[in-house]
């Protein structure tokens, strides 16, 4: 797959980015850096513009997951009632977790794409969970304003010859160590003050998740004598 991405990137620049971001937004396992760092090489040896290559990359990774996060707002928020779900996950946990999403789900949304392996399931709870869209578009533009650019400085510190992509790996992956260790210690703080009072976590209103539950039949009308 990546051979095929970068013949593409050689011969249609900064489309291939576009659309190779798209594809990730439909579940395509193409991750980000992937795309994006191969295309900042291209740009640090001059075969492909810099401001078109960094625009369609930003509005790449916007539609992508915007794409993701309707996929997944549309068909995964009813599976909240399927009675296998309700077994791995009680509806008052859920509400719990509906609640946290409303209050901190933009920095959920923003530490996420600094994380290897946590940016869809991020987008994904989002989705299902409701986070409310102008919330989740706010955090995917401004932290997007960073990422970008930092995946096409790290490829085309490499066309220059200043670092591998093995370095660039190290960077994003000490990036994301960090904000892990911080997310841990943020969840360790909040389940102990919790546990400190002995009182049950807030939840969102029981309303939100009763307005999903699947239509019941209706009842036939009595025959006729």
């Amino acid at each position: 797959m990546e051979e095929v991405y970068s013949n593409l990137l050689s011969n249609y620049g900064p489309w291939a980015v576009f659309v190779a971001l798209l594809l990730t937004g439909i579940g395509i396992p193409l991750g980000e850096d992937v795309v994006i760092i191969p295309a900042g090489i291209l740009v640090g040896h001059g075969k492909i513009d810099l401001v078109q290559t960094a625009v369609a990359a930003y509005a790449g990774v916007l539609l992508s997951d915007f794409m993701w996060y309707g996929l997944c707002r549309k068909f995964g928020t009813p599976l909240l009632h399927k009675r296998w779900f309700k077994r791995i996950v009680h509806p008052r946990r859920l509400l719990e977790v509906k609640h946290e999403i409303e209050r901190r789900g933009v920095w959920v949304v923003v530490m996420a794409r600094f994380i290897p392996g946590s940016r869809t399931p991020a987008i994904a709870a989002s989705g299902v969970l409701h986070l409310p869209f102008w919330k989740f578009a706010l955090a995917e533009s401004a932290s997007c304003l960073a990422t970008v650019p930092l995946q096409l400085g790290l490829g085309y510190t490499i066309a220059q010859g200043l670092g591998t992509l093995k370095t660039a790996d190290l960077v994003l992956s000490l990036i994301g160590a960090v904000l892990v260790i911080l997310a841990l210690m943020l969840g360790l703080a909040w389940w102990r003050r919790h546990r400190t009072h002995r009182k049950h976590a807030p939840r969102a209103k029981a309303a939100w998740l009763r307005r999903f539950r699947p239509r019941r039949l209706r009842p036939r009308a009595a025959k006729k004598a």
